[in-house]
């Protein structure tokens, strides 16, 4: 059993379990859940993370918060072996016994032992919780909020930070995603354009691109040990804007020292060959700028490893600071 399943049957225990407690309260309670709550919360304590934990907390079954929980989870067990052994140790027992040290038990007998109780757990809360309607994915927040809230501090080197803008005042179209609806010249900030199902997969606000915040930024999270973040994509739907422009593209403060990225701009329906690419290497920020065509309709973001996937395990945010739209008014 692989790390990643064993954090999908972890992922899914705990969004029964604080369901239920949500709608039991102190009835619910779990020595064995909340223990394994207790731990996974200390596992990601680092500030980017605990915002993450944080956020799974407050909406268990939403699909972005479910996601992101699992591939940092997953993550986690790649690189410290000995999270799995005690997370183990927990379910079996309660407390981590001698047997959950390195070296005592085959390591897949352990992750294989936790998803065993694992899905004995998930099956028992299920059928408590089974006469409330479970919430629809469709209907969840994403995982960094409307763009209008205070954005969350991610780390302590970001609060004192330089923060970038575009150089004039971003504008809001009368008509969503249409350049024409307001004057020309205009810098429209890619993240007021509208999505294909109103999806998010990025998440987005303030970031960090190399310790210099950029507002209403993008990022989503790489990952080489974990064959779901290998890249990322997002969309968005636009017409009448001549150019896309991104103040800084490259890894955060959080992100591996050897991480290098690659940034590419594809156009209406073209996801094979890249309108832009930009190939960003370790400590590096570039900007970035593409001119669009009179036909434009969408525009899709991609982020991806420059380097091999696999071991050793490197991780981090691709950062669009600042990304934005010119318009051609009208």
């Amino acid at each position: 059993m692989t790390e990643e399943d064993l954090a999908r049957t972890t992922t899914t225990a705990l969004s029964h379990y604080l369901r239920r407690k949500s709608t039991e309260g102190p009835a619910a309670y779990n020595a064995p859940l909340e223990d394994l709550l207790g731990r996974v919360q200390a596992r990601l304590s680092e500030p980017f993370l605990a915002e993450v934990f944080a956020r799974f907390v407050e909406h268990p079954f939403g699909a972005v918060e479910s996601e992101t929980m699992r591939l940092h989870l997953s993550q986690a067990m790649a690189q410290d072996p000995d999270f799995a052994r005690e997370l183990t140790a927990v379910l079996a027992g309660g407390e981590v016994s001698k047997a959950s040290k390195p070296g005592r038990w085959p390591r897949r007998l352990l992750v294989a032992a936790t998803v065993l109780v694992l899905v004995a757990l998930v099956f028992v809360v299920a059928r408590v919780t089974a006469p409330g309607p479970a919430p629809s994915p469709q209907t969840t927040i994403p995982i960094a909020g409307p763009t209008s809230d205070p954005p969350p501090t991610t780390s302590s080197a970001r609060t004192t930070t330089t923060t970038m803008a575009p150089s004039s005042s971003p504008a809001s179209p009368a008509i969503a995603g249409d350049g024409s609806s307001v004057p020309k010249g205009s810098p429209v900030p890619l993240v007021d354009l509208p999505r294909p199902n109103n999806d998010w997969i990025f998440e987005h606000g303030d970031h960090d691109v190399q310790l210099t915040q950029y507002p209403d930024s993008m990022w989503n999270m790489l990952a080489t040990c974990n064959s779901n973040a290998y890249r990322g994509e997002q969309q968005f739907r636009l017409k009448n804007f001549s150019r896309l422009e991104v103040k800084a593209v490259g890894t955060d403060s959080t992100a591996s020292p050897e991480l290098a990225v690659k940034f590419e701009i594809f156009v209406n329906n073209d996801t094979v060959n890249a309108k832009q690419t930009v190939m960003v290497n370790p400590g590096e920020a570039k900007p970035l700028t593409v001119e669009l065509p009179q036909d434009v309709y969408a525009v899709t973001l991609r982020t991806s490893f420059a380097v091999p996937p696999g071991k050793p395990c490197r991780s981090g945010n691709a950062v669009w600071g600042s990304p934005f739209v010119v318009a051609t008014g009208s």
